[in-house]
C-alpha cells in the first residue's frame, strides 16, 4: 500500500512528526509513504528516509499541478491528512486554494485527527473574544486516525487512536554528561527545557495575540529566576529576546535538526511548556521525563476584574497583579499565545495522559513556583509523577499496536 501525507505545517513541527511516526510504524508492514510538506518541514524529511515534496505559498495555485504530478507519478492508494485542521487551514490562507481539491484523485482520504472533532462544535476560541470556524468535512470520513498521547485511547465508531512513537527520547548516561559539561552545567544541576515553536513568536492580525506573545514570556522571566541556582534552562526555536535575560543561567538555540533536539530532549529533568497539546510534551511522557505545562483559564478584559482573578486563586503577588495590569485584556488559553481554552475540554475530559505531567495557572505565582521546586526536587512529587506516566504507559502497551489500528481503518474504507 502507498499512502500520500499532507503535513502542511508552516510554523510548526509537530503535525508533521506525528505523520512521520504514523509512517514509520507503518513501514515494517510493508507500507511506503511520500510527504507534501511546507518548507519548514523539509528538516524533518532530509535524510528521514521518505521521499518528500516541498510546496512554497509563492506557488499559489501552481503547487496543485506538482500535487497532481505527483499523484501520477507515485500512485498512492489513500490520502493522509496530517492533521486535518492545519490542512484545511494552509490551502485556502496561503495559497489561495480549496483545500478540496484533492477529491478529484478519487482516492480515500483519511484524516490524522488531533482534536477529537465530532465533540467539539467545530468553533475554536483564539485571542480575545475571537471565534474561529471549521469546516466540518471530516465528518463526512469514514476513518479518523487519533495520535495518543493527546487523544482518548477509547476506540470510536469512526475514531482508530493510534501509538505515537515507539520507544522513548532518553539517552545514555555518558551522552547525557557530556551535553551537560559542553553547557558549563554541574551534573547535579537540573536542566529545564523549553521550547518555542515559531507559531508562538508569530505575527498575527490581532493587537492581543501579539501582545500575549510578547508579555508572557517577561512573567516566565520572573518565575525562572526565583529557582535555585543549580536550576539552568535551556530554551530552543523562536525564543523571545526577553528570555535573553536569563542568559547567565540559560542556553538559547536556534530551531536545530531533530537529531539534536532528541539528544537535548533526552538529557532534560523536565520539559516545561505553555502549549498543554505540545508533542515535545507527549515525547516526554512516553520517554518517562517529567513534565510541567502553564496555562491561563481567566478571562480579564479590564482592570476591575483583576480582583476577581485574585479572589478566585486565594491572593495575587504584587508582580503578578502589576504585570497584568500591563498586560490586559487577558484571555484564556492552554496554547499559548492562540487561546483554544474551551476548545480543548472535551479531549481533556476524562483522559489519563492529563495526569502524567504537572499543571499550574500562570497567574497563580505560588502554584507555579510550588510546581517547579516539586518537580526539579522534591521526592515525593518525581514520584507520584512517575507513578502516573508507568500506568498511562502501561495502559498504552495494552493498547494495539499502529499497524493494527491503521489495518482496521484502512479496512473500513474498503482499503484491505
Amino acid at each position: 500500500m502507498r499512502l500520500l501525507f499532507f503535513a502542511m505545517s508552516s510554523a510548526g513541527y509537530g503535525e508533521t512528526l506525528i505523520g512521520m511516526s504514523l509512517a514509520r510504524q507503518l513501514k515494517p508492514a510493508g507500507i511506503e509513504s511520500f510527504f507534501i510538506v511546507e518548507p519548514m518541514s523539509e528538516r524533518l524529511l532530509r535524510g528521514s528516509g521518505f521521499p518528500y515534496l516541498v510546496l512554497d505559498n509563492s506557488m499559489r495555485g501552481f503547487a496543485t499541478l506538482l500535487v497532481d504530478e505527483t499523484v501520477r507519478e507515485f500512485r498512492p492508494d489513500a490520502i493522509i491528512l496530517s492533521d486535518y485542521f492545519t490542512y484545511c487551514g494552509v490551502f485556502p490562507k496561503r495559497y489561495g486554494v480549496d483545500p478540496w481539491f484533492i477529491e478529484r484523485y478519487n482516492l480515500p482520504i483519511m484524516p490524522i485527527d488531533i482534536w477529537e472533532w465530532a465533540d467539539t462544535d467545530f468553533a475554536v476560541d483564539v485571542f480575545h473574544g475571537k471565534s474561529m470556524d471549521v469546516s466540518r468535512k471530516i465528518m463526512e470520513m469514514p476513518a479518523h486516525l487519533r495520535p495518543a498521547p493527546i487523544c482518548h485511547l477509547e476506540p470510536e465508531p469512526h475514531a482508530y487512536p493510534f501509538r505515537l512513537w515507539e520507544g522513548n527520547e532518553r539517552v545514555s548516561r555518558r551522552t547525557r554528561h557530556h551535553l551537560r559539561e559542553t553547557f558549563g552545567m554541574a551534573q547535579e544541576d537540573r536542566m529545564v527545557l523549553l521550547a518555542v515553536a515559531g507559531w508562538q513568536q508569530d505575527k498575527y492580525a490581532d493587537e492581543n495575540g501579539d501582545r500575549m506573545a510578547d508579555q508572557v514570556p517577561e512573567l516566565m522571566v520572573h518565575y525562572l529566576r526565583q529557582l535555585p541556582p543549580s536550576a539552568r534552562f535551556v530554551f530552543v526555536g523562536s525564543v523571545p529576546p526577553v528570555l535573553a535575560g536569563l542568559a547567565d543561567r540559560a542556553h538559547v538555540i536556534p530551531a536545530c535538526s531533530p537529531h539534536r533536539f532528541n539528544v537535548l530532549l533526552g538529557s532534560v529533568d523536565l520539559v516545561l511548556t505553555l502549549n498543554l497539546p505540545a508533542t515535545t510534551l507527549a515525547r516526554a511522557v512516553l520517554s518517562d521525563i517529567p513534565g510541567l505545562v502553564l496555562t491561563n483559564k481567566f478571562d480579564v478584559p479590564d482592570k476591575p476584574d483583576i480582583d476577581r482573578v485574585e479572589a478566585e486563586l486565594g491572593g495575587l503577588s504584587e508582580d503578578v497583579r502589576s504585570w497584568l495590569s500591563r498586560t490586559l485584556p487577558m484571555y484564556p488559553f492552554r496554547m499559548w499565545p492562540l487561546g483554544f481554552h474551551s476548545f480543548l475540554d472535551p479531549i481533556l475530559a476524562n483522559n489519563p495522559y492529563m495526569s502524567t505531567f504537572a499543571h499550574a495557572e500562570l497567574l497563580d505565582e505560588p502554584a507555579v513556583l510550588s510546581a517547579l521546586h516539586g518537580v526539579l526536587y522534591d521526592r515525593g512529587v518525581q514520584d507520584d509523577l512517575a507513578r502516573e506516566r508507568a500506568a498511562y504507559l502501561e495502559k498504552l502497551t495494552d493498547h494495539p499496536g499502529t499497524p493494527e489500528v491503521f489495518a482496521s481503518a484502512a479496512s473500513r474504507l474498503g482499503l484491505v
